[in-house]
């Protein structure tokens, strides 16, 4: 693959979706591709279901850790709530990749329903698209692992911005677990497969010329 030469990712979602171990699989990839790759996590609650968002810096001109406010190219949410409480750490243009997921807070009195979060999300100046993470992690008997279905989407954008190249498949299957491993390759490919749905030939233009500004 070509160099990287800035990439800001941010991933929130609550504790126990498992956003630290996302984040090493993306920090992971890259290094094996030999691209320079930080891992921050700043808020975490992770033993407690708290509020959890890890930064991800990828690339040459990389020099620090945490993703500013209003810089971040892509966020993860695996939870929509927290992927609202953090929007602002997008840019405008960046792609918002989230899980139709909405855990309320404890403790919440009027509880919020997920279409007033997701009208939220559309209205902000960034590129939405929703993914069924916990769905098909649940349906597969594996709840805990939404996050490599995540995953899977986001290699698909990568793909679409032309930032990984055709043999990046092997690469991850190279660093998932070897436990459950098939199981974690079957939501991986699902994760990859929706996202090429979602985004289509169009999209995925849409993609690249969101993303390779910062290629």
């Amino acid at each position: 693959m070509g160099r990287v030469r800035e990439l800001n990712v941010v991933i929130t979602g609550v504790g126990g979706q498992g956003q630290l171990f996302l984040s090493r699989l993306i920090a992971e990839m890259f290094l094996r591709m030999g691209v320079p790759s930080l891992v921050a996590e700043t808020h975490g609650l992770s033993q407690r279901g708290g509020s959890v968002i890890v930064h991800v810096r990828v690339g040459d001109a990389v020099r620090a850790p945490l993703v500013p406010r209003g810089e971040a190219d892509v966020m993860l949410g695996m939870e929509l709530i927290e992927a609202a409480r953090y929007a602002d750490y997008l840019r405008e243009g960046g792609v918002l990749l989230v899980n139709e997921k909405l855990i309320p807070p404890p403790g919440q009195g009027a509880k919020l329903r997920e279409e007033e979060v997701l009208e939220y999300l559309r209205g902000r100046p960034v590129k939405l698209i929703t993914v069924k993470s916990s769905k098909r992690a649940v349906e597969l008997g594996a709840p805990l692992s939404a996050n490599v279905h995540m995953f899977g989407a986001f290699v698909t954008l990568l793909e679409a911005a032309g930032a990984v190249d055709a043999g990046v498949d092997e690469v991850v299957k190279s660093i998932l677990p070897r436990r459950q491993l098939e199981q974690n390759l079957v939501l991986y490919r699902l994760g990859r497969e929706e996202a090429r749905s979602k985004l289509g030939l169009g999209g995925a233009e849409e993609i690249k010329k969101l993303l390779l500004g910062r290629l």
